[in-house]
């Protein structure tokens, strides 16, 4: 009888009580222009996880280690380390918290092409909230992906940009954006 009243409630808790969980990674692209030229880079993010309860995503940390970042040029790439100062602060890390998918969907569904979601950007030891806009959100059972986009500025973070010469230096605002990719397990 004891099983048999446990069963019973077991099957009677509202099924959002269960949560998805996610194995998530990402693809980024940056964009940034300097005196003489543009330059773009790629990383990845480590993988990650999240999970999905009634339709709010805990994506608690995100992490981009600095070593990663690429612009398929050694030299600025180095100065990029050097800037972010890697040995100290290897890695570049995101926080999102609780996002409610159903906001995006509604967002989305109204016609707009793009919806937000904010969250904390941590660059060395400084903490600043960003908001990126989601474009390309697509939701399955098995799957989310989104495209995020946001700009951020170096003197936000207390970065300061690469010079060459003193005569050739990065532009303050720099162009992200963050392809997500969320995986059920």
């Amino acid at each position: 009888m004891k099983y048999l009243l446990v069963l019973a409630f077991v099957f009677t808790l509202p099924l959002s009580v269960f949560a998805t969980d996610y194995r998530g990674n990402c693809t980024i692209v940056f964009q940034g222009d300097s005196t003489l030229h543009g330059f773009q880079g790629k990383a990845r993010c480590q993988p990650f996880t999240a999970s999905k309860i009634d339709g709010v995503v805990d994506i608690s940390k995100v992490s981009v280690a600095v070593a990663d970042m690429d612009t398929d040029n050694a030299k600025r790439d180095k100065k990029m380390r050097e800037m972010f100062e890697e040995k100290r602060f290897p890695l570049i890390t995101g926080s999102a918290g609780l996002v409610a998918l159903k906001e995006i969907r509604s967002v989305l569904k109204k016609g707009n092409d793009s919806a937000t979601v904010a969250f904390k950007l941590k660059i060395r030891e400084i903490v600043r909230p960003v908001t990126a806009t989601v474009t390309k959100f697509v939701e399955t059972d098995s799957r989310i992906t989104a495209e995020l986009a946001f700009t951020l500025s170096l003197a936000d973070y207390r970065l300061q940009p690469p010079s060459v010469l003193g005569l050739i230096s990065v532009d303050d605002k720099v162009s992200v954006k963050a392809t997500v990719v969320l995986e059920a397990q």
